[in-house]
């Protein structure tokens, strides 16, 4: 564990920033904050020096990038543990390892890791068939967002795939949140996020899938007819596909006027089935 009277805390879920306490650790300079960035999305992984070169110089490392890096390593480790007197390779948090590096963090101290626990978690608690834990748990997976992922790092382009990447992971969040709100019929408190995340995100089917059962617990049968042409018109002219069958098939029941609370019953039990065989 780092010195001081508090642990480090980092937080790669929104703009990227590293404190203890309320004092701000976070380096100033773009390389040595791409540095640790870095470090904090694959943190207690080793992380090899070529690596690390090839992410802060994509366009070509200059001859004196491994100097530079050892320099960036030096000056965070000042940030992170000011006044610390340590041999670089004993360092609490940022460890060197042969050709390369390691930060080294308890779940507690990243945001990331936090949220990925609860996420495992809340997928339990749905294999398990109890949707209110595993909707609390979303909820505090959800709370720890806080914007864009490295928002202040993404016009860089270094981490352009690992952006894409946490981007994806924060949509399946909001579809498994969905997914227990209906469980429980409360889908007339999701209308309003499904119908901007379908113009958000329109080749997304499961938040269309999501947008008509939402409307028809809300007894918004018509809307929901409506929710599934935009979702038909949408997908054919900016993919050139039809609706998928998962799709199709909450059309056919909406157009059957079949109570979708049974049919979201069906489909929860699949629901729990899917997500135990990913445990």
């Amino acid at each position: 564990m780092a010195t001081g009277d508090e642990p480090l805390q980092f937080r790669v879920l929104g703009t990227f920033e590293v404190t203890r306490g309320s004092r701000r650790c976070t380096p100033t300079a773009s390389k040595q904050r791409a540095l640790l960035a870095l470090l904090a999305l694959h943190a207690n992984e080793f992380v090899a020096t070529s690596r690390i070169v090839d992410q802060l110089w994509s366009r070509g490392a200059p001859r004196s990038a491994i100097a530079a890096l050892h320099g960036y390593v030096t000056a965070v480790r000042r940030v992170l543990t000011p006044g610390l007197r340590s041999a670089r390779t004993s360092h609490p948090v940022l460890n060197t390892r042969p050709s390369g590096y390691m930060l080294c963090l308890e779940p507690h101290q990243l945001d990331l890791t936090r949220f990925r626990q609860l996420v495992k978690q809340a997928q339990a608690e749905i294999a398990a068939g109890d949707c209110g834990q595993a909707r609390e748990m979303f909820t505090a997976a959800l709370g720890l967002w806080r914007g864009s992922p490295l928002a202040d790092l993404r016009e860089t382009g270094m981490f352009d795939h690992d952006i894409s990447r946490l981007e994806k992971e924060y949509l399946e969040l909001l579809r498994s949140r969905f997914d227990v709100m209906l469980c429980q019929g409360d889908g007339h408190l999701a209308v309003f996020e499904l119908e901007e995340l379908c113009a958000k995100y329109p080749l997304w089917e499961r938040f269309h899938e999501q947008l008509m059962l939402a409307l028809c617990q809300a007894e918004r049968r018509a809307d929901a007819l409506n929710a599934y042409a935009r979702a038909y018109r949408v997908l054919s002219s900016a993919a050139g596909i039809e609706p998928g069958p998962r799709l199709r098939a909450m059309h056919q029941v909406v157009l059957s006027g079949d109570d979708p609370r049974h049919w979201h019953d069906h489909r929860h039990a699949g629901l729990r089935v899917a997500h135990s065989v990913s445990l």
